[in-house]
């Protein structure tokens, strides 16, 4: 007689050391793990925005936008890539940016740049040929690991220069760097002053000086010398390497051999110009040096490599040198994952602290040791398959937590009961996990899998954030399975030796454990919603109808604030505002908000914006009207008192500036509420925009209210006498050149390298840059030929100007926005209802549009992408049950049940004070996982004794609900303890999950082991009647 064949499950019990051997080896790769694999604060985003920008000198921003903007954005257009409905530009005089966004489903953003780079080069030759540049920056969504500072009190910008070139070439040795970008530099220069007097005087005009200097610096090729054997190239050395050769430079010589040298006619000096744009720290001059990581890589080990660096380059600067670290990106990831493990720790021992409390040690010991044996595991598997270790996959392994346990209690309580019954312990350890394998399996795949849906339905950043967490929480699960069903039958046959049976005679003895107390009063409770079902019934009802309604009217909030120790502050004033005075402001508001003592450092950006440092925090274009801060903090809780402190205090602190305290947030909104108007009529756009900006002031929920309409600007129209200035041979580009080197900042004329610095010489006037209307019409003017020196006047007819200071376009059509922020601790959502009713009040002239941008537009995009998941994870978990019980009545059943999850997750929301959002959602998944698996296990019970042991569907329902209460109990009592860590720190990114699994979990708990036998006897009740008449009739 043959053997039989050893099932998977005892073939691993017989041989145990191998299976031992095994899961040491996986539990020593999960620490090894832990240690070695990438680490980052969440999953990669990416970024896909761009901006191209256009340069046309001189040209008005109405003639920008005809000639320059609107063929850009129809050669744009013709990129399937780009999506046109977010894809917005700003036309200035002389300039255009477009802020470019690429589709979501562009997975190789590199690739598109690379070729849209090649052909935007082929149309730059279709624009106008005043158009100097057309260029496309690419990295505009790079996030910054490190920002440092190199600051000096006496040392000069070149000095700083020559520092910070050593400190890079220090940095470029790590091989996780990806790049360095210095932000703030201030570059020497040669300035030219030239006497208009004398140049008259000589008879030199300006294109004789610009043709004599600007070739100076240029370096051609200029041949070889090959004499059969050899060959040498010739090399031009300048002669031009300081501000003396420059003025030693002959500008004009005669036949006589009379010269005229450049200092002859100008005032020749090294020196720094005035900055429109630089950095200060903690008011004092510095640069800043943006380090960038490469993708992929562990930014904790980056971050020491980096400080190790720093901390060398520190010791060989001079004393008046230093480095100050503004933001470091592997601090805030190594305290958030340093927190988020402590979480596990705890959440861990509150799983196990329950277990033991609930169960005798033997037992508890066997089902608390799968927990760390699954943690370690999964870790391994994680840097098996390239899954980084951040919040997002922490997340995951803490709501998997209790779960985890949760298939191994239900295995050992089987192998108790089966102890108890009389059965070997061998057959009770393998019949266990052989009998409910089909159980567990269903629910961990319907679990695992209903995340996934997420994955197709949502798109950008918010697909970037959860894409780890379908991935996390299934290899979690999918090695809790494993080890559940070919570990724990080993470690109960070995560790278990009997049931939890007493005795009768020391039945009244032994002291009752907590378990036995809610059996009893559990019993109790199911046989009165037995006797009557249909009030059991109207009570699961009455359940789902209010979780609902309070469901409906719970916060939302898709991405909350970001938890740092720093936020940020904007500073606007009105366009045309001088770097002096925005410097002014500036320079006050930091003096008056160091003083608080919780601030640690403000770094100020005069004219420009910070690199980004934060992922969803854009960089603004700056301008001489705007600064920026970035504010550095004790801790969170300082960050949060220090944002509603100022923004009361400062908001409107100075009449001529608006003062915008931002705190850092994962929203990508650049305005919390944002109203736009469209249309071909700028001046009807206008009056509109004045309309709803006034009205939305006076709203009280409101701050900061402005529009992105920047008025229009005085400015000065020079008419060229084309006779007259055709006869004086005085050209467009010359009268140009003229005005620049008089009233701009100057006319560069050549570069003179000192090593691998450069320095430009750039040629201007005395009087430069300070000027009145009347100085232009008596500027002189100098001609192609000899001797001519004219004002200008005489040539052309001086008269004002006015112009749109810059001209918005959305999608391709003129649009101007009114934005504003609602005032600290209400409901945006509210705040926004209000706003758009007020708007809707405002009569529209014919052509005009209004749309409705901020934070709602991204609700409206994201909220279906998230519902439509749902609703197919929804789908996918009937798909299951229907699969699992090819039953359709039951799976209906267990359906129905998910809709308990309402009533404890609102209730949970509400009593702790939390907005729902992406986390929430997640939560809400997780939630349904576990009461479809809660379900399973009750229903299968019942199904086994109504078909093979021939109960009656009442009879099956109730002993199969007293039966397996107790593991459901377990498992969901494990389940809401898993997350107390998150429930307990509250935090506005993962306390939205925590609280909707740990209450939802214990509300649910008591409707899914009294609604579901109810449910179940309701589904068979006819079917009894059927059998009893079919017995009754049998036995007549």
């Amino acid at each position: 007689m043959s053997k039989r064949k050893r099932s998977i499950i005892e073939s691993v019990m017989h041989y145990n050391s191998i299976m031992l051997l095994l899961m040491v080896v996986l539990i020593g790769f999960g620490v090894f793990a832990l240690i070695n694999m990438p680490k980052n604060e969440f999953p990669s985003f990416t970024i896909r925005q761009g901006v191209v920008a256009a340069v046309y000198p001189g040209a008005t921003s109405a003639e920008v936008e005809e000639q320059v903007t609107k063929p850009l954005e129809t050669f744009l257009w013709g990129f399937k890539e780009i999506k046109k409905e977010k894809t917005r530009s700003q036309t200035k005089d002389g300039i255009t940016y477009v802020f470019v966004e690429l589709n979501d489903d562009v997975t190789n953003k590199d690739e598109f740049w690379s070729k849209f780079k090649i052909k935007l080069q082929q149309f730059k030759v279709t624009l106008p040929q005043g158009v100097l540049a057309l260029i496309a920056n690419d990295d505009f969504g790079d996030t910054s690991a490190m920002l440092i500072t190199l600051e000096s009190k006496t040392k000069t910008y070149r000095e700083l220069h020559e520092y910070m070139n050593v400190l890079k070439d220090r940095l470029r040795t790590i091989p996780e760097l990806a790049n360095l970008r210095v932000s703030g530099e201030q570059g020497e220069e040669i300035g030219v002053y030239i006497d208009r007097a004398k140049l008259s005087d000589y008879g030199i005009n300006s294109v004789t000086l610009l043709s004599n200097l600007s070739s100076q610096g240029m370096t051609l090729m200029s041949g070889k010398v090959n004499d059969g054997q050899t060959t040498r190239p010739i090399h031009l050395r300048s002669q031009m390497n300081s501000e003396n050769d420059v003025a030693n430079r002959i500008v004009y010589s005669d036949p006589r051999g009379n010269v005229i040298r450049l200092r002859d006619i100008a005032t020749i000096k090294r020196e720094y110009p005035d900055a429109d744009k630089y950095v200060k720290n903690n008011g004092q001059k510095c640069l800043v040096l943006s380090i960038e990581m490469n993708e992929g890589s562990n930014i904790v080990q980056f971050g020491d490599k980096v400080k190790n660096i720093l901390a060398d380059f520190q010791a060989t600067l001079p004393q008046d040198v230093s480095t100050y670290t503004i933001t470091d990106q592997s601090e805030v990831v190594n305290t958030s994952v340093m927190d988020f493990l402590k979480e596990l720790l705890i959440a861990i021992a509150s799983v196990v602290v329950v277990i033991m409390l609930l169960l005798p040690m033997r037992v508890a010991s066997v089902a608390a040791s799968t927990i760390p044996i699954t943690i370690f595991i999964t870790l391994g598997l994680f840097y098996a398959f390239g899954i980084e270790l951040n919040t997002v996959t922490l997340a995951s392994l803490i709501v998997a937590l209790g779960m985890i346990v949760d298939n191994s209690i239900v295995i050992i309580d089987s192998y108790i009961e089966k102890i108890d019954e009389g059965m070997s312990r061998w057959h009770a350890a393998t019949y266990s996990a052989k009998e409910f394998f089909s159980s567990i399996f269903s629910a961990t795949l319907a679990i695992s899998i209903t995340f996934f849906p997420l994955l197709l339905t949502m798109k950008g950043m918010m697909k970037d954030f959860v894409k780890w967490f379908p991935l996390g929480i299934s290899v979690v699960l999918g090695a809790s399975l494993l080890v559940a069903v070919l570990v724990v039958p080993w470690m109960q046959y070995t560790f278990i030796r009997k049931g939890l049976k007493k005795d009768d005679n020391d039945e009244g003895k032994q002291k009752r454990s907590f378990l036995d107390i809610i059996q009893t009063y559990y019993d109790r409770l199911i046989e009165r919603c037995f006797a009557h079902p249909f009030v059991t019934l109207a009570v699961g009802v009455l359940s789902v109808v209010v979780g609902g309604l309070l469901f409906a009217n719970m916060p939302q909030k898709l991405m909350p604030r970001a938890e740092r120790n720093q936020f940020a502050v904007e500073i606007y004033l009105p366009q045309g505002t001088s770097i002096e005075r925005t410097a002014n402001v500036a320079d006050s508001l930091r003096n008056m908000m160091i003083k608080d003592e919780r601030i640690r450092n403000i770094s100020t950006f005069y004219g420009m914006s910070s690199p980004r440092f934060q992922t969803s925090y854009a960089p603004q274009l700056g301008g001489t009207n705007y600064a920026q801060f970035i504010v550095n903090t004790d801790n969170d809780a300082a960050t949060v008192a220090l944002v509603d402190s100022f923004t009361n205090r400062y908001t409107d602190y100075f009449a001529d500036a608006q003062v915008r305290i931002k705190q850092l947030d994962y929203s990508d909104a650049s305005s919390p509420i944002e109203i736009r108007f469209s249309g071909d009529n700028l001046e009807a756009i206008q009056q509109v925009v004045d309309s709803a900006t006034m009205r939305m002031r006076n709203m009280p929920e409101l701050l900061l209210v402005r529009n992105n309409f920047d008025g229009s600007t005085s400015g000065l129209a020079v008419q060229i006498n084309d006779y007259e200035a055709s006869r004086l041979g005085i050209s467009k580009s010359l009268l140009s050149v003229n005005l620049a080197t008089r009233f701009g900042d100057g006319v560069p004329l050549t570069t003179i390298w000192e090593g691998d610095y450069p320095v430009t010489v750039k040629l201007k006037d005395n009087h430069a840059g300070h000027q009145t209307p009347e100085d232009l019409e008596n500027a002189t003017i100098s001609g192609l030929l000899p001797g001519v020196h004219v004002p200008l006047r005489q040539v052309a007819k001086v008269t004002p100007d006015w112009t749109y200071t810059s001209i918005h376009h959305r999608n391709g059509v003129r649009t101007m926005s009114v934005l504003a922020d609602a005032k600290r601790g209400l409901n945006l959502n509210e705040v926004t209802d209000k706003v758009i009713t007020e708007m809707n009040k405002i009569e529209l002239p014919h052509g005009v549009t209004m749309t409705v941008g901020g934070q709602r537009e991204k609700d409206l995009e994201t909220q279906p992408q998230i519902y439509s998941g749902l609703a197919i994870s929804i789908v996918i978990i009937f798909a299951i049950l229907l699969f699992h019980f090819k039953d359709i009545r039951m799976s209906v059943l267990i359906m129905l049940a998910l809709l308990f999850s309402l009533l404890g997750a609102a209730t949970g929301v509400l009593v702790m004070g939390q907005e729902v959002g992406i986390t929430g959602i997640l939560g809400i998944i997780s939630l349904m996982g576990i009461i479809v698996r809660n379900g399973i296990i009750m229903v299968d019970y019942a199904e086994e004794l109504r078909v093979h042991h021939r109960l009656s569907a009442k009879r099956a329902a109730l002993q199969a609900a007293q039966r397996r209460m107790r593991p459901i109990f377990l498992t969901s009592a494990a389940a809401s303890m898993g997350v107390i860590p998150m429930v307990i720190a509250n935090t506005p990114l993962w306390g939205p999950m925590g609280v909707v699994v740990c209450f939802g979990t214990l509300v649910s708990l008591l409707f899914i082991v009294t609604m579901i036998p109810i449910g179940y006897w309701m589904i068979f009740r006819i079917e009894d009647r059927k059998r009893t008449l079919k017995m009754v009739a049998h036995t007549k």
